[in-house]
Order: C-alpha cells, then structure tokens, then sequence
C-alpha cells in the first residue's frame, strides 16, 4: 500500500462527515404569498419533496413588491405570521417545534427605511447603525424574541453566531433560521430544492475558484484575508483550489471549469466569467460575491449576483439587500467550515457564520441542503454501486487530501496510475498531468494532457488543459 493510499485510508475523508441528519421536514415551516399561485405551487412542491407537514404551509395575503415599508411589515407580514405559528403550535416565543422558515418566491425581500420610526436610544447608536431598513428574512430570525420590544434601528446581535453545536441554532435559543426560495423566475426557484437533493444523493463536487482583489493593505485587506482563510480551507478538504490575485474579477474567457465553490468580490454587477450564456456550475455549486447590493435584486436575471447565480445554474448562495458593512456580512471561512468540514446544513451554516440580526442579510436555497452529510465509505459505496461518474471526483478529492496531509507527489502519481478509473477519466488525467509536470516528467504529463484532452466534455477544461500543454510544449 502506498503512503498516499495509507493517508487516505487514515485520514477518512474528512470533508465527508457523518453528521445525522438533524433537519428534517417536521422542522420546517413555509410561508408562501397567498395573492400568488405560483408561490403556492413552491410551497407545495418543497412540502412534498421535503415531508413538510401541510399544516406547515402558512399562506399570508403579502404586497407582490420586492420591497414593503416598515408598517406594512409589522402589519400585514411579521404580526400576522407570528400569530400563526403560534396557532398552530409551532413557534410561540421560545417554544417551538421547528428551526426553521422557508420564504417562497412572491414574498417581499427588503423591509424599506422609516425615518419617521423614531425609537428610544436611536440618536445615541453610532450613525451608521441608526438605520431601520433590513432584509425581510432577517427581522423574521428574530420571531422566538418577539415577545420582546423588538429594536428595529441597527442590529441585533445572532445568538447562534460561531455556533458549534447545529442542534443549538433554534428558537429556544433565540434565532428562527429564515432561508428563502427565489431568484428571477418562480420556475428557477422551485429548482433550487431540486438541485440540493441531487446533489446530496451525488454529493458536491468539483473545483474552487476565490477571487481575491490583490489587497495587500488598507479597507481592502480584511476582505481578501478571509477569502485566503477560504481558500484554505477548500484546500485542506480536498477540493482543486484556484486562487486569483488580480484586482478584477474573473474575465470572461476565464478557464473555470466544474465550479463547485466560487467565492470573490467586489462588482456590483454579475460581470466577467459569471456573465457568460454558459457557466459550469456542478450539481449542487455554492455561490458567493460580495458586495454591499448583491441581493437587491433577486428577481432580476441579469443585475447584481444572486440573481443570476441562480439563473446560471447554482445552487445556494447568499447576500446583502442594503449596505450592510463589511464586518456584517456573513463570515465567509466560517460558513464554509461549518458547511464543509462539520456537515451543518445550508441554513445551519449560515446562520452559525451571521452575527446581526435584523439587518441586511439573505440566504437564498434549501435550508436542509447538506452536501456532505454521508460518511466517506458510503459516499465511495454508493458512487462505485451506481457506477455515478462522480467517482472520479471522490478519488480526486482523496488524492488532494492526501497531498494536503503531506503525501509526497510520486505516491499521489503512483496512487493514480493505479487507480482503474484514472484511465477513462479526463478529471483524474488532469490531475496526472499536473503531478507529473510538477516532477520535472514533461514527456509523461503531456501524454496525460492528451488523453484529458480527448476524454474531457467540458469546453472550459480543454481550455485550460490546451494552455498548460502549449506552455509545456513552450518550455
């Protein structure tokens, strides 16, 4: 058995956990626009491939507006959900049997400022936290405190925030983990569950791609520092990790193949390669640019992130409705350690990386979305039991967790030219080819890019493969 074979065999793949699965439908409720049949048919279909309970769709007569003042929020959204979740025994103050509320496509997203909202202490706050404006989303979080004076000027800090412990993110601890399902159509909306559950059935897989801003000092610099803790920790879980340095965002043309992960900033608008007809997004791919407006728009295909991420074929992903600050966005090493690496689920994850409350922010996807829920002998079970092409990302996963460990690169080529998929497979010849480049064998790494070449059905990878054999032939 070869050192890299050893490592993995020890290390047990430790991106896969083997969590229990903790949310499940009986936790969920689902709050659709009753003014809209579409926005029903979500609940219902969410519902159905989810075993939500039917007593828990709540149907509330809402504003087809993406924004509703701050009085039409109390009244005809937050006071009126609340009383019925408490009718139906769900959520009454602390005391509740679900952790968390689906918002469907059709219910408001921005709750708008109020300036005539003139509560106590707000002249006191710091002046960039007197503001009221907040996401919908995250003034509902906030329901198991509702028997409180609710604070509606700058933030509420997140009881769950760095939680550890997933079963500990809930009403009776103060926070109701809002996620919604939107984005540009109702029909794109209604997918986003459809795509979670394949790929939990296939698992996430694919490659990272972190798009830094070359920020070595000033504002800037917090910004690209977690993006590197990100890119970490993509890395160390096994995932083919690209990190770009340059001040702008990906161009269009940009090789990104197979995205599993994308994580950047700082456009306002989808631009470069994301603006492309196509992106190659995997089944089950996670989302994330920052900036301030990226969830302003949700519902537009094409203006800021969110939208079009969804439009494009992702999965999850999350924002900001206003300006919420740098330090209150969602910590993004958190989120995807606590995705990854703990085996929290969607809404888990983000609501454990949220440190305010009735603020800005907006989480768009599945909240039961667990990606890496299975243990890793029955992920490789099940993949090698349906001859799921995904196997070759399971062993390409091993293989950069092995490296990551601290397997040297002959035993990882050893490892692969032994594997019987590596032959068939373009992933596992891409990988070869990078091994043996990097061992000084340039004859043998472009055979391998030959073969990739030929095996790949992925445009952007023959791309990418095409140039670093044109650079080796240079060389």
């Amino acid at each position: 058995m070869s050192i890299l074979s050893r490592l993995i065999n020890s290390i047990a793949l430790g991106a896969l956990t083997q969590c229990a699965a903790l949310g499940q439908g009986e936790s969920v409720a689902v709050l659709f626009n009753s003014s809209q049949p579409e926005s029903k048919a979500i609940a219902e279909h969410y519902a159905k491939l989810r075993d939500v309970p039917e007593n828990h769709l709540i149907g509330l007569p809402l504003s087809d507006g993406h924004t509703i003042s701050r009085r039409e929020f109390t009244a005809t959204l937050e006071q009126p959900l609340a009383a019925e979740l408490a009718r139906r025994n769900l959520l009454d103050g602390k005391t509740a049997s679900i952790r968390y509320l689906v918002l469907c496509w059709g219910v408001p997203i921005r709750v708008n400022k109020d300036d005539a909202l003139n509560e106590e202490g707000r002249n006191l706050a710091p002046l960039p936290l007197r503001r009221n404006e907040a996401s919908v989303d995250s003034e509902l979080a906030m329901l198991p405190q509702h028997g409180q004076a609710p604070k509606r000027f700058g933030i509420v800090t997140n009881p769950a925030f760095r939680q550890s412990d997933p079963k500990q993110i809930s009403p009776a601890n103060g926070v109701l983990m809002v996620v919604r399902l939107d984005g540009p159509s109702a029909q794109l909306a209604k997918l986003l569950v459809n795509r979670a559950i394949d790929a939990e059935k296939d698992g996430l897989w694919g490659r990272a791609y972190v798009d830094l801003r070359g920020a070595s000092s000033g504002q800037l610099k917090v910004g690209d520092e977690r993006l590197r803790k990100v890119a970490e920790i993509m890395r160390r879980s096994g995932f083919t990790t690209v990190v770009d340095e340059k001040p702008t965002t990906l161009p269009i043309g940009y090789p990104a193949s197979h995205i599993a992960f994308y994580a950047g900033w700082y456009g306002i608008n989808v631009e470069g390669v994301f603006a492309e007809s196509t992106v190659e997004f995997m089944p089950g791919a996670i989302a994330y640019h920052l900036h301030s407006y990226n969830g302003s728009m949700i519902r537009d295909a094409h203006a800021r992130w969110i939208g079009p991420f969804i439009n494009k074929g992702a999965t999850a992903t999350f924002g900001s409705v206003f300006e919420p600050y740098l330090e209150l966005t969602p910590d993004q090493p958190l989120f995807f350690s606590r995705l990854i690496q703990s085996g929290f689920t969607f809404g888990e994850a983000g609501y454990a990386a949220t440190r305010a409350l009735s603020w800005q922010t907006v989480f768009v996807g599945d909240p039961l979305y667990r990606p890496f829920g299975k243990g890793p002998e029955k992920t490789r079970a099940d993949l090698a039991k349906r001859n799921s092409p995904m196997l070759e990302w399971f062993h390409l996963l091993a293989v950069n967790q092995g490296l990551a460990a601290g397997a040297p690169a002959k035993a990882a080529i050893e490892h692969l030219l032994q594997l019987a998929e590596t032959k068939d497979s373009a992933i596992l010849q891409e990988k070869l080819g990078e091994l043996l480049v990097a061992s000084g064998q340039g004859a043998a790494a472009s055979a391998a890019y030959t073969a990739a070449l030929k095996l790949s059905d992925s445009p952007k990878q023959k791309q990418r493969i095409a140039a670093e054999q044109a650079q080796l032939q240079t060389k």
